[in-house]
């Protein structure tokens, strides 16, 4: 019979082949750097817990025709930490008998964990997630984004929607002078001037500092340095062209008031990993990652959606969106699903599965 099974390291090839097919365009891919890859984010994970595993499919052939990851993560609920399971890479053949995928889902809720989240659900995976007794957290489902570089924005959208080249490029001088002429309404106000300073955001504060940042947030992450430094690492080379920025915002006193994550591309599309600011200083940390992204050729900036923002993201000209990827959650606790529906929860990309 077929049956499932947790991931092994011998699991290793078949499953790299496995995501070449599902995830790659053309199956193109190293094999060894990818065989690199899933050792080290499944098996090389300081958090990693035997007892949280990954799990394959394999078929009456013996053949693995399906898989599901799990990262191991750490979130304090009222004080207490909780073992939280993340879900990623769920992937079937196409060759797979049906309910494969839904196989691999019910063997995940089924798991020790306290909790169960993913932050880049699709339509499918929401249908079966939902179907299993999950739920769709719709607020953190939605996006932010703010241009930075509007001119220069608008010709990348308009190359991406098939506009000529020599049209876009014929016109990048103008962008770069409209661009020049917005950047005072892109990054209104410098923190410096306000008694507040930006710096490099050391490991050791983001690991402490955060419960002084949200005193009032029932559930929130648990980091510690060694996790922090990597997660980070693992994410650089996988994307080694992707510049990451970690920038601390402090006050006059210099104490932490907020800080923020971003990875920029070379095309300048930033994606903003996590969004911190304590009572208070919700405009100057904002303003602060503005003023940064517009340092480092940001054209436009994207991030999770993080309520105690919105007031001053809507007031920035932000615009808010539903992508298409949902945030689903699983627990037996009612009361820490509801407080995560209800938005009593801080959850940023580094939660997820980035």
């Amino acid at each position: 019979m077929d049956l499932i099974r947790p991931f092994q390291r011998d699991d290793i090839p078949p499953v790299a082949d496995l995501f070449r097919q599902a995830f790659l365009e053309n199956g193109h891919h190293d094999s060894a750097e990818l065989a690199t890859y899933f050792e080290r984010v499944f098996f090389e994970n300081p958090w990693y817990d035997a007892e949280l595993p990954s799990f394959v499919h394999v078929n009456t052939e013996g053949s693995i025709d399906g898989f599901v990851g799990v990262q191991p993560k750490r979130l304090r609920w009222r004080g207490r930490r909780l073992r939280v399971a993340t879900p990623t890479k769920l992937m079937v053949s196409p060759n797979a008998t049906p309910f494969v995928a839904t196989r691999l889902v019910r063997r995940l809720f089924a798991g020790p964990q306290d909790l169960l989240i993913s932050d880049i659900g699709n339509d499918a995976g929401r249908r079966i997630w939902e179907a299993l007794g999950g739920a769709t957290v719709l607020l953190y489902s939605w996006q932010w984004q703010r241009p930075v570089r509007p001119a220069r924005h608008a010709l990348a959208w308009l190359r991406a929607k098939g506009i000529p080249g020599v049209i876009t490029d014929g016109l990048r001088p103008v962008g770069w002078v409209a661009d020049k002429v917005l950047a005072p309404w892109v990054a209104a106000s410098r923190p410096t001037n306000h008694g507040y300073s930006v710096e490099d955001l050391p490991l050791e504060v983001l690991a402490t500092r955060l419960p002084d940042l949200l005193p009032k947030r029932a559930l929130q992450p648990e980091y510690d340095e060694q996790w922090l430094e990597w997660q980070l690492r693992v994410a650089q080379q996988k994307e080694p062209r992707r510049v990451l920025r970690r920038r601390l915002v402090r006050d006059a006193r210099r104490e932490p008031a907020g800080w923020f994550l971003y990875a920029v591309d070379p095309s300048g599309m930033a994606e903003v990993l996590q969004l911190v600011a304590r009572k208070g200083a919700p405009a100057v940390v904002f303003e602060a990652l503005l003023e940064d992204a517009w340092s480092q050729g940001a054209r436009m900036l994207s991030g999770g959606f993080e309520p105690s923002m919105v007031e001053v993201m809507s007031a920035r000209h932000c615009y808010f969106r539903q992508g298409g990827q949902w945030t689903l959650v699983h627990c037996e606790d009612p009361e820490l699903r509801d407080a995560i529906l209800g938005g009593n929860a801080f959850l940023s990309r580094l939660e997820g599965e980035w």
